[in-house]
């Protein structure tokens, strides 16, 4: 990811997107507002945020259904649902539906903030691409064979495995040991 995250503020009140605005304000991000689910789409698909704020309560189209589409395009999306009418069935609908965190109103600013960082300290540590656990695996293994200079013997016993598993396992990744 390049430069500053972008943050994205979706609430049909227009005081309370600049209040969250000018809450979360700081040299390390980007943000943009918008006031309807339809337009929250627009710019998710032509923006692409790092995180979106987005309120339950919105004309139209609610968030939860916001949040649905979103998640349809990047399954990846990273969304705070914001609401004043918190309830159990509506937070866990948007936890299921892959929110990332859920903020009732009114809210504190300090609390506010600090949802919101450690929101972007999440998203900016994630890397890329997590190896799979075969690639971790294969990996591993071809470092101690590398070790032990394509001794399998002394390999399986640093692997704390069977020889006969070392070997099944030089053949299911393909290691090529010379």
């Amino acid at each position: 990811m390049k430069g500053k995250p972008l943050v994205l503020i979706v609430d049909d009140d227009v005081d309370i997107c600049f209040l969250m605005a000018t809450a979360i304000q700081s040299e390390q991000v980007e943000i943009i507002t918008t006031h309807s689910g339809q337009e929250a789409l627009e710019l998710y698909a032509q923006r692409h945020p790092e995180l979106v704020l987005l309120d339950i309560q919105l004309p139209e189209m609610n968030g939860i259904e916001v949040l649905s589409k979103m998640k349809e395009m990047d399954e990846d999306c990273q969304v705070i649902m914001v609401t004043a009418y918190a309830t159990i069935e509506t937070a866990v609908q948007a936890m299921k539906l892959g929110a990332l965190d859920y903020i009732c109103k009114p809210f504190k600013l300090p609390h506010l903030r600090e949802t919101v960082q450690n929101a972007i300290d999440f998203i900016m540590s994630v890397p890329e691409h997590l190896p799979t656990l075969e690639e971790v695996e294969r990996r591993h293994i071809e470092k101690v064979l590398h070790e032990v200079e394509g001794n399998r013997r002394l390999a399986a016993e640093k692997l704390d495995i069977s020889l006969r598993t070392l070997y099944y396992k030089i053949k299911q990744y393909n290691i090529q040991t010379h």
